[in-house]
């Protein structure tokens, strides 16, 4: 989600001419070919050495984000920026925000810092000269990434109260009009309402900004699953295919458009949409989900396998990621390897049933034994995660048909030897039950064969006497 609402904020600097507000070191202003001097969204004028830096951390972020971020592009782009911080008295908001962006992106805790330093100086600026910032300045686009931040937190009253502060100090900022109607839209009810309202001023502000189209796509997708109106997921689509005609690169609208799809029961066109979105963007997780489980539905492990691998380096804590993942691995015949993501999933959340069942899944019926004591091994195993499975998963009715299957049970007849052997016709038992009998078989197996060796041994013995 991150990536895709950054896409549409304006990095570029103000420009206009006349006035004396400057929050730089005093060296000479920065002007365009025509002369006028370039300013700072909050009115300040940027400096000549300021400016010249500002360029050139822009190159260095633009290939940071299409080369991949390394160290050594992570410190560069800083480094730069840092320049032009300094260089304008230390008071250079966007320089500020833009170091945050990158601290992000490059996984460093110094991101928040470098954004409250933007707030500050943007508000600084802001005072001096007397104005408020224009539309996505510094003000907006710093408050809008600590909400940000605090919502990647699970901290989501924060974030609300950084978005609504947001468009309050700033009236044109639209990246916080779209990020506070994300939160209405999951919020629902009366709020559902004031996210569109909220998705109409920003394109009323921005008409080409792709991640409000991409969430009034989702909040009429939404409704269509909530209310199960056609309509809604025609509104859905139409709003899909506008964005796609502005930005036919735009990935995050094709994640979107394959849900809409999916649900209208076109499953072949949302895995083609699934793909194009991963496409442009591998770096979109809920894309990587929704296309490795619509291949795994299909036995496509092998494409399954690398959605959910992307996945799982995308968001290495995610439950579900790491159990595609291991279903992948397993229809791979890698049974190794889906029992240590089985056991990853356990480690995530250990309250959750679905890493238990397919841990006994895979003890059950696949990894088998090279011995008998090795295959009741595995058997006991997996009757032990089928029971704890069901005691995780409780009365959730999302688990109840698993649950069933594997704890129901049939009451056998006895043969004239004493065994069970015939089930009531119609009645098919539970894994357990089949573990259960399968180990029983297994030990009158061995104790026969152990029986006739001992009578071939006792047998070659007479021989030998006689």
């Amino acid at each position: 989600m991150r990536k895709a609402l950054w896409l549409g904020l304006s990095l570029s600097l103000a420009c206009g001419g006349g006035g004396s507000g400057s929050g730089g070191s005093g060296g000479p202003p920065a002007t365009t070919e025509g002369g006028d001097t370039i300013r700072s969204a909050s009115g300040d004028a940027v400096t000549v050495q300021a400016h010249n830096h500002w360029t050139e951390g822009l190159a260095l972020y633009q290939a940071g984000e299409s080369q991949g971020w390394t160290a050594e592009r992570c410190d560069a782009a800083l480094a730069k920026f840092n320049e032009a911080i300094s260089a304008q008295g230390g008071n250079f908001a966007e320089a500020l925000y833009m170091s945050g962006v990158i601290a992000e992106n490059c996984n460093r805790n110094t991101a928040r810092g470098f954004y409250e330093r933007a707030l500050a100086a943007a508000e600084a600026a802001r005072q001096r000269n007397q104005n408020r910032t224009v539309g996505n300045g510094p003000l907006c686009k710093s408050r809008v990434a600590l909400g940000l931040m605090d919502l990647a937190a699970g901290n989501q009253a924060a974030a609300m109260t950084a978005f609504q502060r947001a468009v309050r100090e700033d009236p044109q900022c639209t990246s916080g009009y779209t990020n506070l109607a994300i939160i209405q839209r999951q919020q629902g009810g009366a709020q559902e309402e004031e996210a569109l309202r909220n998705l109409r001023r920003a394109l009323a502000i921005e008409s080409d900004y792709l991640p409000a189209f991409n969430q009034m796509a989702l909040l009429y997708y939404t409704r269509g699953l909530q209310r199960g109106g056609k309509a809604s997921l025609d509104l859905a689509e139409v709003v899909c295919r506008q964005a796609q005609i502005i930005n036919r690169n735009y990935a995050p609208i094709y994640n979107t458009w394959g849900l809409v799809k999916i649900e209208k029961g076109d499953v072949i066109e949302a895995l083609r949409y699934f793909e194009r979105a991963i496409q442009l963007d591998d770096g979109i997780f809920e894309a990587q989900m929704n296309f490795g489980s619509i291949t795994l539905s299909f036995r496509g492990y092998e494409d399954a396998r690398r959605a959910f691998a992307r996945a799982s380096e995308l968001r290495p804590n995610d439950y579900e990621a790491q159990i595609g993942l291991g279903a992948a691995l397993r229809g791979l015949e890698q049974f190794p390897e889906a029992k240590a993501r089985y056991e990853r999933a356990r480690e995530i959340d250990g309250n959750r049933p679905e890493s238990y069942y397919n841990l006994a899944l895979l003890h059950q019926d696949y990894l088998g034994g090279s011995s008998m004591d090795e295959t009741i091994g595995n058997l006991t195993r997996a009757k032990t995660l089928f029971e704890q499975f069901i005691a995780k998963a409780g009365t959730n009715a999302r688990f109840t048909d698993a649950v069933e299957g594997v704890r129901k049970r049939c009451r056998y007849e006895r043969d004239r030897r004493g065994r069970e052997s015939v089930r009531p016709a119609g009645c098919r038992p539970g894994r357990i039950q089949n573990i259960e009998r399968t180990i029983e078989a297994l030990r009158e197996a061995a104790a026969m064969q152990a029986e006739a060796e001992r009578m071939q041994r006792e047998a070659e013995r007479q021989q030998q006497g006689q």
